[in-house]
């Protein structure tokens, strides 16, 4: 059943609050500040929502009825609201503002990083740092090589076996054959997306730093909205 204007305003209102509350959390870290919002109507939306009051508010929101203004938010409490705001729209808040913000404050678990991280260790290791431990330099470049072509390349990983090649030979072999090269474990089910990916050690980046680049992305993301003009209100 679709929500009345008046319910679907409040919804609105209601997640704006919420992000809000999860933009807080993140100020920018050479001068400080956060991002807040609030909802803004536009000079001719008095005049005019009468016309959508059959339907929610998203509708006002792709009218340009409704729009929602993003201003800067500092610990001692000043602001630059009224003074530089920047204009977003409805779908620009619900298509990456909101969803950046949920996705930053949720992102994944010490537990599901530390579990994740112990899976890859255990069954990815390299057969020679198990039996020997570290490997020689030229033990490292083998291992970088692609067992069929004997290129430098990246690899992939068959989940199945853990056999790697690279992508190039993987197509070769698979249009000729349903089975690995190297144990002839079946690869009838295995579809190009199952693949893992073979990376080494400094090709990792940690979640923390992958969390302030996303934060760095939606702050830029954010700069290129319009600016509201003072006087225009």
């Amino acid at each position: 059943m679709r929500k009345s204007f008046k319910d679907s305003l409040k919804a609105l209102e209601a997640d704006i609050q919420f992000a809000n509350t999860l933009a807080s959390e993140y100020p920018r870290e050479y001068d400080g500040a956060c991002l807040q919002m609030r909802l803004s109507y536009c000079p001719a939306a008095h005049f005019l929502l009468f016309l959508v009051q059959w339907t929610d508010c998203h509708l006002a929101g792709a009218l340009g009825l409704l729009r929602i203004l993003i201003y800067k938010a500092y610990e001692d409490g000043k602001t630059t609201m009224y003074i530089h705001e920047r204009k977003a729209s409805l779908k620009d808040f619900y298509g990456v503002i909101f969803p950046s913000l949920l996705q930053l404050q949720r992102g994944i678990t010490d537990v599901e990083e530390r579990k994740q991280r112990e899976i890859c260790a255990t069954k990815y290791k390299r057969k020679d740092e198990t039996d020997k431990g570290k490997l020689s330099e030229i033990d490292l470049e083998r291992e970088e090589e692609c067992s069929i072509c004997m290129e430098m390349n990246s690899k992939v990983v068959l989940p199945i076996c853990n056999h790697s090649m690279c992508m190039k030979c993987y197509r070769v072999w698979r249009a000729r054959s349903e089975s690995c090269p190297f144990c002839r474990d079946s690869l009838n089910r295995l579809d190009t997306d199952d693949l893992w990916i073979y990376i080494s050690g400094n090709e990792i980046v940690d979640l923390f730093t992958i969390s302030r680049e996303n934060l760095k992305r939606l702050f830029l993301y954010i700069e290129k909205f319009p600016l509201v003009v003072p006087d225009a209100f």
